[in-house]
Parts: structure tokens; sequence; C-alpha cells
């Protein structure tokens, strides 16, 4: 068993909070003193309105938690275009996410500069998804829609919110049905490939209706149907990439009476990209480094032109990805007669993706290497039973079990047959690699928190878990040779391991209130993220037909120490929560991803002794007049750097910092709303996002980063006096910044010193289009 807290290194930016705070005052506008001297009347029409959180479990304001959290709301979502995850890095500085499609559920955000990229069976996101009180685990999927607000919560949340939150969580909750009341709403927006200057032809159509069944229940039901095409376009065969989704959550309430609340809901979503290439070349050099292979010249042929911007790709495989993602949720909230609230919440999830299939070789040329077939079914099994105390008490607490477990199951087959383009061919051959993986995950813990009043102003947070982990992972290979005059014995491989584990995280601060508007706070968190296998290494390793055991990847253990000041300035115009952080992980869970001798990614996870992460982060909120919103996010990150000595692919990367880990990101938003004739309604709007230089491929080499750049978008819309209806042009990524989400080296199936090729998405374009909505 692990000791509760590990040992701290020196906590470093102690003062910026206080400085943050002095030069806000001494730079804030003219207006906002005006204000302060305005009758009470006017300053409540026009102040920011109170943010309500769930963030421990329970429902307080935002100024009450003693955690850095940045709370993204419906109209936020809305205004910003966010339909995706991966969409929410927009709003918050200190989120980011890797490549979607190759890094597992939930995108493999990061928090912090802390992540996990999910790309073996056994591993889970540093960052845990939370939707509607269940913990989705490697069940996440992609699609937003409906939400009321996602709430991001910074730093590890191990104590309320289990092993996959060591970096922080993403807790998201849908709007709930209404009692008495029918309404509904729908809206669509429209994006034309080359329109208007639009890269991307985009299609995102939501809607939602409101059923009261009788005074004491009512049924909300929400849609979407979305396609996105053009982010890769197919010179081979003149083909568009395009990605479908649809999908629909259907929520239920019943409350029969004031001391009883049942919430069940039933969600299921569906993607399909056709022609879904994962990367484009962005470098590519006339001969590899073995003088053996002359990528440049090959794209030439096949009618691709590389450059940093291109997206064109040349591909006789498939290229498809699909899957599918659902699940069934009851939760149960009961008042007892001492005011305790007793929550059981049960579900059950599943995520299936394929049968896929992709070319890995990038090109019609040369050797043809194609993963086909490939399938992955995730199942999890979920239940929460807590109690908590009533609000207000001397004593606020909140205590419970929860238990899980998870079976999941993945086949892939790498194919590697010779092009009939080259004009000689090697020795004629056919190589194939059937790889089986079986995974049983399970988790059980006991968990409490509990926040004493000291006095009037200060209050003491305590919380522990006790965590008991199991995990199970088996690897099977099947492998053929065949040579155009003899075919090679079969062989089969296989490697299994086990390990368990148990677990004392916890937290301990101290909140103090300088007034009604203001709190300080001081904690020391200790997380916990489970042990994974690799079996890919021992398995490898075999010569021949044989078995062996796998690695345990040992639990990751983050330790974090936050200074927070939380406050809001002239009559509730001005909110501004600043953190201090230092945060250290032991054997920090990593992924080393680097391409077989046959051009497959293979990717191996691994311990690094330990990473540390410091800085300083900012969200304001603010309201002049009461027309103009604005809001910003600001994160200076420091550390995230390999341990000196540390090696990744025989190289040392010790000093490099770790992968999606920008130094300082800045996003900002504006927003004017005001009447303009007979009540129509004119909101305009503008936002923007800056990114220092980041880290996305381990090497070296100057290509493997992404410079500095800014991303910004705007919006103009209309609304009706009745607010019945609306109309918003748009325009993201205004000036086309061709960001990746991820960059791969050397060229797959092009051997060491081929190149680079960039993931992209739609983030990677700039889009310019028309959203317009109806409430009825």
């Amino acid at each position: 068993m692990n000791t509760p807290f590990a040992s701290r290194a020196p906590f470093r930016p102690s003062a910026m909070a206080l400085a943050a705070l002095t030069t806000i005052s001494l730079m804030a506008p003219a207006a906002w003193a005006q204000q302060t001297e305005a009758p009470a009347a006017k300053a409540d029409v026009n102040e920011l309105p109170t943010v309500i959180v769930t963030a421990q479990k329970r429902t307080q304001t935002l100024k009450e938690v003693p955690v850095a959290i940045s709370v993204i709301s419906a109209d936020q979502l809305q205004k910003q275009g966010v339909s995706d995850i991966t969409d929410l890095s927009k709003a918050v500085a200190a989120l980011e996410f890797g490549d979607t499609k190759t890094g597992g559920a939930g995108g493999s955000a990061s928090i912090r500069g802390i992540g996990t990229a999910v790309f073996t069976m056994s591993a889970e996101s540093s960052v845990g998804i939370v939707v509607d009180g269940v913990p989705l685990g490697n069940t996440a999927g992609g699609a937003l829609f409906d939400l009321e607000r996602v709430e991001v919560l910074r730093g590890p949340q191990g104590t309320l919110f289990g092993k996959n939150a060591s970096a922080g969580v993403l807790n998201m909750v849908t709007k709930a049905p209404k009692f008495n009341l029918f309404e509904g709403s729908a809206s669509l927006e429209l994006s034309g490939k080359n329109a208007l200057g639009s890269k991307l032809g985009n299609r995102v159509l939501r809607g939602a209706v409101n059923v009261p069944i009788n005074d004491i229940s009512a049924l909300r039901i929400t849609a979407h149907a979305d396609q996105l095409t053009g982010v890769y376009n197919n010179v081979y065969n003149g083909t568009d990439a395009k990605t479908v989704g649809t999908g629909a959550r259907l929520r239920y309430l019943l409350k029969p009476d004031a001391d009883l609340s049942i919430n069940l809901i039933a969600d299921y979503d569906k993607s399909k990209s056709t022609n879904a290439v994962f990367f484009a070349p962005a470098i590519a050099y006339a001969s590899n480094t073995a003088g053996n292979h002359a990528p440049l010249a090959e794209f030439a042929a096949c009618g691709v032109t590389v450059s940093l911007t291109n997206n064109d790709v040349c591909s006789d495989s498939l290229e498809l990805f699909q899957a599918t993602v659902g699940g069934l949720s009851a939760q149960v909230d009961k008042t007892l007669a001492n005011g305790v609230t007793l929550t059981s919440i049960t579900a059950v999830r599943e995520r299936k993706t394929g049968p896929d299939s992709a070319a890995i070789d990038m090109s019609v040329g040369y050797d043809k290497i194609r993963t086909i077939g490939t399938e992955i079914k995730i199942r999890q099994l979920t239940q929460e039973l807590r109690l908590s105390s009533p609000a207000g008490q001397s004593v606020d607490w909140v205590a419970g079990l929860f238990l899980s477990d998870s079976h999941a199951t993945k086949s892939s087959t790498t194919t590697i047959l010779p092009s009939p383009y080259a004009p000689s061919p090697p020795v004629p051959r056919s190589i194939s690699t059937l790889i089986d993986y079986t995974t049983d995950t399970g988790s059980a813990a006991l968990f409490g928190q509990a926040t004493f009043k000291l006095g009037e102003q200060l209050k003491l947070l305590t919380g522990l878990r006790y965590t008991r982990d199991r995990v199970k992972d088996l690897q099977v290979r099947t492998g053929d040779v065949a040579f155009a005059s003899f075919a090679a014995p079969t062989t089969v491989k296989s490697s299994a391991a086990a390990a368990r584990d148990s677990d004392l995280s916890g937290k301990i601060g101290l909140l103090y209130a300088l007034d009604k508007q203001t709190q300080g706070y001081l904690t020391l968190s200790r997380g916990y993220k489970g042990p994974q296998i690799d079996n890919d290494t021992p398995v490898s390793a075999l010569a021949a037909s044989g078995s062996t055991s796998g690695a345990i990847v040992k639990a990751e253990q983050p330790t974090s120490l936050e200074l927070g000041l939380k406050t809001s300035l002239f009559n509730k115009h001005l909110d501004v929560d600043v953190a201090v952080f230092n945060t250290s992980i032991k054997n920090f869970q990593e992924q080393n991803c680097t391409l077989t001798a046959v051009g497959a990614l293979n990717c191996i996870p691994l311990n690094v002794p330990e990473v540390k992460s410091y800085g300083l982060e900012l969200d304001l909120r603010a309201r002049v007049l009461g027309a103009l919103s604005l809001r910003a996010s600001g994160a200076l990150i420091m550390g995230t750097e390999y341990p000196s000595g540390f090696t990744f692919d025989n190289q040392n990367v010790g000093g490099q910092r770790l992968l999606y880990s920008p130094k300082g990101k800045l996003t900002v938003g504006a927003d004017y709303d005001t009447e303009v004739f007979d009540g129509y309604e004119l909101s305009l709007g503008v936002d923007a996002t800056y990114k220092s230089r980041v880290r996305l491929c381990n090497t070296l080499a100057a290509e493997c980063g992404f410079k500095a750049h800014t991303i910004v978008g705007a919006h103009a819309g209309l609304r009706s006096p009745d607010d019945k209806w609306g109309l918003t042009l748009f325009v993201r990524n205004a000036g086309d910044e061709r960001v990746p989400n991820a960059i791969l080296y050397p060229l797959p199936g092009k051997g060491a010193g081929s190149g680079y090729a960039y993931s992209l998405g739609a983030n990677s374009f700039r889009m310019v289009g028309v959203t317009a909505d109806i409430k009825f």
C-alpha cells in the first residue's frame, strides 16, 4: 500500500496570485469604476450571474469550491460552436487534446500539461470524463449536445472522482427535463467547402423537445446529426474525407415528492468516417536515411504536393473508421429523515469501434501496409452509493462507495503486400499478423470528504479515498509469412499478465473567506491512476512460437499543492479566479510510440520516474454596462519536462517538454448584445486563442514541434423580439492556420529519415458559415 502523501518539491511561484490581482485592479476600466457608484438596482440588473457547479458531488456556487475550475456555459458552447469534445480547448487555457482518432476514447486530454494518450487496452486517460455523474472511462464518445454546462476541474481530483482523474476532470451536465412545460428547439449550422472562403463543408443539426408527462414527471428527448467533409482529399480517387455522426439522448425525471428524485438516462451515438486517413505528408525528403526510398518523388507521382499546409493524400485503401457508443444510467436521490441525502448512480456503457481499415504506408507505391478488420468492444458497469450532509452545517460532508468492472476485446490484422505500381517489385511476398487482445479491469473504492467550519471565515477541508484495483491483460499474435517460392510456418505468440494494487489518496486544505465575495484556499492533494500492462514488448521479443509474461507499468501518483483566490469586484461586474500550483507526478505513465520495421505504429506504455508541473492560471469573467461580456482564461505552465537522461527510442529527451504541453496559452472572448430596432437583438462576438510552441512527436528535431500561433473566430447574429428564432454568421480559424493535432515521424512505411506527417482536424482549417435556430 502506498503512503498517503509523497514528498514535495519546493513551491516556487508563491506570490503570483497577489501580483496578478494588483495588476487587474490598476488596469480596470473607468466604466467599471463608474458602475461601482451606480444605484444598487442597476448593478443588480447588470451583474454577472452566479455560477453553480457540482464539482464536489453537491450543488455549490463556484466561489465556494476550493478547486481551480473553468465553467463553460450552454450559451458559450453555442456561441463558440462547440460540438466535439476537442473544441473545449478553445475555452480553457489549461486543457489540451491530442489526436482523436489514434488517442483513444475522450481524445487523449491533458490538463496543466499532464495527460496520457490511450493506446494500449489496459490504459486509462489521466483526465476523467464524467457525464451526469457517470464516469465514462474508455467508453467516452466525442459528440457534445444539449449540455447545461461543462466544468473543467484542474489538478488531481481522485478523492471524489477516482483513479482516472489524476490530472483533472471534465464534468459535463446535460439539460434536465422540466415539469408542466412543453417546449422544443432546433438549430442548423451550415458551411460549404470553398464557399465564402470556408475550407470545409460542415453540417451540424441539433434538436430537443421537453415533454411533460404529469405534474411529477417529464421527458427530454435530444438528437443530433453531423457531417464534416474536406479535412483530407484523396487524390487517388478524387474523394474528400467525410465523417457522419448521429446520436440521441432520452432523459426521464420523476419527482413524486420533495424528498425523492429519479433520473433515468439512455444515450446512443454513432459515427462513420470514410476516406478517413490519419495523417497527411507535411515534410518529405528526396530519399530516406538508408537511401533506398524516394518518398518525395513517390508522393509527387501520385499527385500530392507535400507542404506544411498539405491535406492531400494518395491511398487505394478503404480508409474506414466507425464507432458506436451508448449507455443506460439510473440516479436516485433520497432525502432521509435527518436531512442526509442518499444518492445511487448505476450505469452500464458500451463502446464499439470497427471493423476499420487503414493504409499505414500513406500511398500506393512500394510495399502496401494495411490494417484491416480492426474491432474493439468495451463494456463497463459502474455503481456509486454516497451520503451527503445537509448544506450549511458546521460540518459539511460526503461519503460513499464506488465499484466498476470493465471487459474489453480487440482484434486487428496487419498485412504487407508488394505493390504492383513498383517497376521492379522485391521478392513477391505476403506478411500477415493477427493480434487478439483481452483486458479485464475492476476497481472498488471507499471515499469521504468533509469541510469543518472553524470560525466565521475559516474552514478546514479533509478527504480520503481507499482504492483497490485489478487489471488482467492477454495478447495473442498469429503470424504468417509467404514468399514467392515458399511459405514460413505459422507462428503463435502470446503474453499475459495480471496486477493488483491498493492506494490511499486524499486531500487536505484551508479555506478563508476574506468577505462575502472573496475566498482564498490552500490545498494539498494526492491522486492515483492504476497500473497498466505492457504485453507488446515481451511478445515482440519472441523469435518463435511461445508464451511469455507481460510487464507491469506502475501506478501513477501525483501530488499537488495549490493556492487559489476567487473574488468578485465592482459590484459583481468582474469575477477573477487565480490559482498557482506545483505538481509532482511519481511514475508518470507515458506512451512511447514508434514505427516498426514494417511501418506499423507501435505504442509501448512505460513509467517516467518523475514529472513536475507548476505555474499560474487566471480566469476572468466581466460585464461592462450590461451589454458587453468579456471572458479570458490564461495558463503559464512551467516544468512538464522529462527528467535528465530519460530516453525515448534511443534518444535522450531529458529536458524536453511532454507532448501537447505548451508553456503558455491564452483564450479570450467578447460578446456584445444590444437591442437594435423593434425589440430585435444584435449579437456580436469575437474569440481568440494563443498557444506557444508545442511538441507533437518524440524526437529532438525541430520539425516535431509546431510554432506559436493564434486562432481567431468571430460571429454576428440577430434574434427575434420573442426569442423564437435567431440567425448567426460565423467564421472560425479566420487565418486558416494549419495547426496539426499530432505529428508522426518518420513517414509511415517510408523508413527512417523520410519526413513528417500531420494529423489534421476541423480545427486545422478556416470555416465560414451560418447558424439558424428556432424555439417553440
